[in-house]
């Protein structure tokens, strides 16, 4: 189901593709082979010289999906499977096209007290890992020493630098990185906070937040799971987070109740 997030998100060219980022294609090269995203790469074929240019690690999955459609031939609406397959990513075409779109839609205006209350952040340093287009690290910035912002996505960074310049915000710092694999040494941060990442891998995503946290610091995941109890909730809860319920606002999709987790790490 589309997110109607981004308006014009059908009319986007398949050049748009290119935008995306190493980690996105990395991900795609994971999951079952799209022949919609195939057929992409035989009607485009620049668009494979790039990625395998640009990754050539990824020769093999690009070389993998051509070779899936190599006898079909091109279907004759290209316009509307390239509209398909932008409306599947939207999430990802708005980051690296028109970010603040993004910024702007009504779920972003939950209210900070629910991570500003969770901890006291006066002059500490603080790691906000998959920062988007900043809520969670601009409403600690005026109370940290330092936040730095770990963002994977170029056009992201570049939001975020250019939003802090514009609010003569001078503590923070923008680095790439994934949640994965954050860019920091053991015991760098007093807090590490994050919204709407943790998920695919809950044990190695809460271990690298708490392994670059000293010890008697927060982990918190603001937002960290819609408010149910599903999987994520359960190995949250088994490794000792605390949880609490908030709101999300707005008609937007992705607005609704959800649940915040913290942890003080011992």
């Amino acid at each position: 189901m589309p997110f109607n997030w981004k308006k014009d998100i059908r009319k986007q060219p398949a050049n748009t593709i290119m935008l995306l980022d190493e980690w996105h294609f990395r991900y795609l090269s994971q999951d079952k082979p799209r022949k919609d995203f195939a057929f992409i790469l035989k009607s485009y074929p620049h668009i494979s010289w790039y990625i395998c240019h640009k990754m050539p690690e990824l020769g093999a999955w690009v070389a993998g999906l051509q070779e899936l459609v190599k006898d079909e031939p091109i279907p004759s609406d290209m316009e509307k499977l390239v509209g398909d397959v932008m409306e599947s990513m939207e999430d990802w075409i708005i980051y690296v096209t028109t970010p603040d779109d993004y910024h702007k839609l009504s779920f972003n205006a939950w209210d900070e007290k629910e991570l500003t209350s969770l901890t006291d952040y006066t002059g500490k340093i603080v790691v906000d890992i998959g920062s988007g287009t900043g809520k969670q690290a601009f409403a600690v910035a005026p109370y940290a020493k330092t936040i730095y912002c770990v963002e994977p996505v170029w056009n992201l960074r570049r939001y975020l630098k250019n939003r802090a310049r514009k609010e003569n915000i001078s503590n923070m710092f923008v680095v790439d990185g994934i949640i994965q694999n954050i860019p920091f040494p053991e015991n760098f941060a007093d807090i590490a906070i994050s919204g709407h990442v943790v998920g695919e891998d809950i044990s190695c995503e809460t271990s690298e937040m708490e392994r670059v946290t000293k010890r008697g610091g927060m982990i918190i995941l603001c937002p960290g799971n819609i408010d149910a109890d599903n999987s994520i909730h359960q190995q949250l809860t088994e490794i000792g987070y605390n949880w609490s319920v908030f709101l999300e606002p707005g008609e937007d999709a992705g607005s609704g109740y959800k649940r915040k987790y913290w942890k003080q790490k011992v």
